[in-house]
């Protein structure tokens, strides 16, 4: 079962269909700013009712099988995407903004864009950043602070025309509010021919584990290997060997 060809979605009490999971609406909010990407001066949320208790993804993600699993069970694909994302404008709840308009005016991408050079095609911006959205503050040390921004960025189809891909990046601070470090760790991408996501799941131990799943226009769909990070006592996101 291919994510472009499942249709199924809840839109009654039931299940309904889904035409596509890949022509999302996508409720991130686009406002433009000239403002710098970073503010030293912005005071991080101290309330403990904000901070995101680890792990965070869907724990399926891991499963060895996961190819023969969804195979067999058309509604995990389904299940798996809704967690992290948008789907058909029902917004993800595990995600919510954080409203604070200082933290929102913090963040843009710079070297998450390039640190995996396999991602840099889906991730670099023809036409920049707005800044990002705080959607995850979770509990580090006294001295470092861990952040997830979800934003978009804006590319060329075949065509020449103009496509949305949303993002979300995970961004390591000092107590001096300097990024140490910053990594993508999900988008969604699709132009129509060709589609590629890469999900993410977060252990206790701040392990990040990433998996792609990508599909083709004939229907072929296959998720990756996983890859494996660990945030360091350093503040540094440094990629673990398999």
């Amino acid at each position: 079962m291919t994510k472009l060809s499942l249709v199924i979605i809840y839109f009654f009490v039931g299940i309904s269909l889904l035409s596509s999971c890949r022509n999302n609406t996508k409720n991130i909010d686009t406002s433009k700013s000239d403002s710098i990407a970073i503010n030293h001066n912005i005071n991080i949320i101290q309330e403990d009712s904000l901070k995101t208790k680890l792990p965070i993804g869907k724990k399926e993600l891991l499963l060895n099988n996961i190819n023969s699993e969804i195979t067999k069970n058309s509604s995990l694909l389904i299940e798996i995407f809704k967690y992290y994302d948008t789907i058909n404008g029902i917004a993800s709840p595990n995600f919510p903004i954080i409203k604070n308009q200082r933290l929102n005016s913090f963040y843009k991408p710079e070297i998450s864009d390039s640190k995996e050079l396999k991602d840099s095609f889906f991730l670099k911006s023809e036409k920049g950043y707005d800044f990002f959205k705080l959607v995850k503050e979770i509990p580090y040390s006294r001295n470092k602070t861990i952040l997830i921004f979800e934003g978009k960025s804006s590319n060329l189809d075949y065509d020449g025309n103009m496509i949305f891909t949303n993002r979300k990046d995970i961004v390591v601070l000092d107590k001096n509010l300097n990024i140490m470090d910053a990594t993508n760790i999900y988008y969604d991408y699709s132009d129509g021919i060709y589609a590629k996501t890469k999900l993410f799941f977060i252990d206790n131990d701040y392990t990040i584990s990433i998996r792609y799943y990508s599909e083709n226009e004939e229907g072929q769909a296959i998720f990756s290997g996983i890859e494996k990070y660990k945030i360091t006592e350093e503040g540094k996101i440094v990629g673990i060997p398999n």
